[in-house]
């Protein structure tokens, strides 16, 4: 059938026509994106990003005021009054050795640790180093010292092999090293240990951000009561023995006997270990003070030797080894 030309035209223009106008309202729609939504992590990032620590500086005053209130605190041995000084949202880096054991822990608050610092401290405040430690439980000067410490507190300076943290473990944590600004060292009492901690003052924001405590390096030898014993020589040191025959360990039930020429100790069992003779170290200095050598005891052969250290105080002490408890002969009254 044929088609007039009179409506073919027309019609071809209409469908032109609608052709366009559906392209161009198409490419416009496509031009059009929607807007992207935001995640949480991004306005978390930005809340991050504007808050600020307030480091406004503290006069020498205000610090030794808060100072003096830390003291007072951690002189109660309450965990409670030592929290008082812990940011909860910062927490702070605690370090301690059980044993041969270092321990690193970023608890929001001390209680699982107070035992470790159950002990007095001086209190009187010095602005300046901590002094020199002489031995047998001597410091050149005693209280509680201070100093500058912004930019210095590092949170690897501690032993972490125990816990392995890796440096993304610790990244949390590095906080505290941006806040701390001050470091206080101070003896206890007994001068038998050294306290340390790093605090973050400023004037709105005053917390303790590190804590750590350690023995002096000669606390198993330190008696007051005891003389010094000769022990530059060999002879010297077989001298002694000759005089004193008998050692004892009361707390263990345990003995070192030269006349029977036979030791207890706990892996030795109900059996005493007996020795056909001895073989005396060389000196080994502990502190300016307090010198040690090894005394082996030998049975049959000299690899199946059994070892003690001798102080210049005239005690016979063990190693540290894992769970045994440590043992010091004394002589026997």
């Amino acid at each position: 059938m044929q088609v007039s030309t009179k409506y073919s035209i027309p019609i071809c223009c209409g469908l032109i026509v609608i052709v366009g106008l559906a392209s161009f309202f198409q490419s416009k729609e496509d031009s059009v994106k929607p807007a992207p939504v935001k995640k949480n992590t991004e306005i978390v990032t930005k809340l991050d990003s504007v808050t600020s620590f307030d480091t406004t500086a503290c006069s020498d005053a205000e610090v030794k005021l808060f100072l003096k209130e830390f003291i007072k605190q951690f002189q109660t041995n309450k965990a409670a009054n030592i929290n008082r000084f812990i940011n909860k949202e910062n927490g702070l880096a605690v370090f301690l050795r059980d044993g041969y054991y270092p321990i690193l822990s970023f608890p929001d608050k001390i209680d699982d640790w107070i035992e470790w610092f159950d002990f007095k401290i001086y209190d009187n405040i010095i602005f300046e180093k901590f002094p020199e430690y002489l031995g047998d439980g001597e410091f050149k000067k005693t209280g509680f010292f201070y100093i500058d410490y912004k930019n210095k507190f590092n949170l690897d300076d501690f032993d972490d092999t125990y816990s392995n943290r890796t440096n993304e473990d610790k990244k949390p944590f590095r906080q505290l090293e941006e806040k701390c600004n001050y470091r206080a060292d101070v003896m206890s009492l007994d001068k038998t240990t050294v306290l340390t901690l790093y605090f973050s003052i400023y004037k709105n924001n005053k917390y303790l951000v590190g804590i750590t405590q350690d023995s002096v390096d000669d606390v198993l030898y330190i008696d007051k009561e005891k003389e010094f014993i000769a022990f530059d020589t060999e002879e010297q040191v077989n001298e002694f023995i000759q005089n004193n025959r008998r050692f004892c360990d009361l707390e263990n039930k345990a003995y070192v006997d030269f006349d029977k020429k036979e030791l207890t100790y706990c892996d030795f069992g109900d059996e005493p270990f007996p020795f056909l003779n001895y073989k005396i170290g060389p000196i080994s200095v502990i502190s300016d003070k307090i010198k040690i050598r090894e005394i082996t005891f030998y049975n049959s052969n000299e690899e199946d030797g059994f070892t003690l250290k001798l102080s210049n105080k005239g005690a016979f002490s063990s190693y540290r080894m894992g769970a045994r408890p440590q043992y010091i002969y004394d002589k026997c009254n």
